[in-house]
């Protein structure tokens, strides 16, 4: 999948990553996360274990499975160097950039999941900062103290 600016291909992170084909400068939108826009929780397939499921605002979410929406390939990573921004609307979202982007680089934002969720979803992004579980980066340090919690102690 391609849509010009960026490519998706296979990732160190995880899967089917997406990656820029040209330079993106901060603040620069590098593609729309596009999908069906519903009204009610979505169930994740069983099919498949991939999700792009992505809520939007309380009630609403995009699906964004579909094989037109560009940005559905990017992974979660620690250290980010994009992020998702809801449009004024709030009926669909755009990845922008945080961070200088050169061609080939990895395009990555923070999937913002919460304590609970993270449990159950490993993060593979490699970075120093990284507790190892895909988490919204304002709650890593609850995580951390909770993962302190549940090791065995001497």
């Amino acid at each position: 999948m391609s849509n010009g600016d960026v490519v998706t291909r296979p990732s160190a992170i995880s899967g089917q990553g997406l990656f820029a084909t040209r330079a993106f400068s901060p603040g620069e939108i590098i593609a729309p996360y596009l999908g069906k826009v519903l009204t009610s929780r979505p169930i994740k397939s069983s099919e498949s274990s991939a999700t792009y499921i992505l809520e939007i605002k309380p009630g609403l979410w995009i699906d964004g499975s579909d094989i037109q929406n560009p940005a559905r390939s990017a992974n979660h990573s620690c250290e980010p160097n994009a992020e998702l921004v809801m449009s004024e609307t709030g009926t669909f979202a755009n990845l922008r950039a945080t961070s200088q982007i050169i061609p080939g680089d990895e395009i990555s934002f923070d999937y913002g999941f919460s304590l609970s969720e993270s449990l159950f979803n490993p993060c593979t992004c490699g970075k120093m900062s990284c507790p190892g579980k895909i988490i919204a980066e304002p709650l890593r340090p609850a995580l951390r103290r909770h993962l302190r919690f549940l090791r065995r102690r001497d």
